[in-house]
């Protein structure tokens, strides 16, 4: 089983404010993980209705946002082509989630979340701290960083709904 951090660790970063961010997103992504512990494939991508995410699709925008936020806030580049092409339909859902159910099993979306975590992790440990808190069009990277982790968040909630939905419709089939 997944365990969470009870304990955010300061002073490995230049910054304690990095420190205090990636203790954000290990203790989110540590829960998603608890979520989605020994799903089945058939129930990562069921459906609950035309047009609803699915839990895999869930997984893939968490997937994306981990690279997007990192590419385009973090390495402040656009996506190549190539990228886009990748990413920009797990960013957007909506109108991909039929391409986006995949019938992969957990344990690619886990190998996937690892990947995306780690470059994240390893180019946020490489910002400073004007660069954290530099303001760039109404916010700074601190707000951007913190939103990412907010937005698995918010998807992690959407996971634990359709999982409910999920063994609802089972149980009254």
């Amino acid at each position: 089983m997944i365990e969470r951090k009870t304990f955010i660790d300061f002073g490995n970063n230049q910054d304690h404010s990095i420190d205090y961010l990636l203790g954000i997103f290990e203790d989110a992504r540590a829960t998603t993980l608890q979520r989605v512990e020994g799903i089945s494939t058939e129930e990562l991508h069921w459906q609950y209705a035309e047009g609803w995410n699915t839990i895999g699709v869930l997984l893939s925008h968490i997937i994306a946002i981990g690279h997007c936020f990192r590419i385009t806030c973090i390495e402040e580049r656009d996506l190549t082509e190539e990228e886009g092409k990748q990413w920009n339909p797990s960013m957007e859902m909506g109108q991909y989630i039929p391409q986006l159910i995949t019938d992969q099993p957990i344990d690619f979306y886990w190998s996937e979340l690892e990947i995306s975590q780690v470059k994240l992790f390893n180019a946020i440990k490489k910002i400073d701290k004007d660069k954290f808190l530099k303001k760039d069009e109404g916010f700074n990277m601190a707000w951007t960083l913190y939103h990412a982790a907010e937005d698995e968040v918010h998807h992690r909630g959407q996971i634990s709904i359709l999982r409910k939905l999920y063994k609802a419709r089972t149980l009254s089939s």
